[in-house]
């Protein structure tokens, strides 16, 4: 029977164009698993983290990225991991940036590109990626004091 677990967090860094949100993507690199392929950020919550310790740790090290505002996407990315018999439960969650913020990335990954919704599900592999895309582009690319509900930070 499969395991069930939570100790994994999807962020997805985000920052508001003229033309709506984009999304930022990084390039793994070809020799690490799952190479070649664009991606948001998952990472493992390790030790005594919180979801959002994970996010924020995970952000800073992928991107240099030190600053946001923190905001719940209010979904869970699952899927499951066949090599360990194992569905994992992810929160979403979403840091937005300023519009000209400068990305440094880390040694995992060796390209990163700002992405409308459209580009952005055309790069991703997965379709719980795809999916929370289209679900944070509707639910706060529009603004508003609606997406204070979600803000976490």
């Amino acid at each position: 029977m499969p395991t069930v677990v939570a100790n994994s967090v999807d962020a997805y860094l985000v920052r508001r164009q003229p033309g709506g949100l984009q999304f930022l993507l990084l390039l793994r690199k070809p020799d690490l698993p799952l190479g070649q392929t664009w991606q948001p950020i998952h990472t493992q919550v390790t030790g005594r983290e919180t979801a959002m310790d994970a996010a924020k740790r995970a952000i800073r090290t992928r991107t240099g990225i030190h600053q946001g505002t923190y905001s719940s996407a209010d979904i869970i990315h699952q899927f499951y991991d066949h090599l360990s018999d194992t569905v994992v439960l992810a929160p979403v969650l979403v840091c937005e940036v300023g519009p000209r913020v400068p990305v440094v990335l880390d040694d995992e990954h060796f390209d990163s590109a700002w992405c409308d919704r459209e580009e952005a599900t055309a790069r991703l592999l997965w379709a719980g990626q795809r999916s929370a895309v289209r679900h944070i582009d509707d639910l706060l690319g529009p603004g508003g004091p609606d997406t204070d509900f979600y803000r976490i930070s």
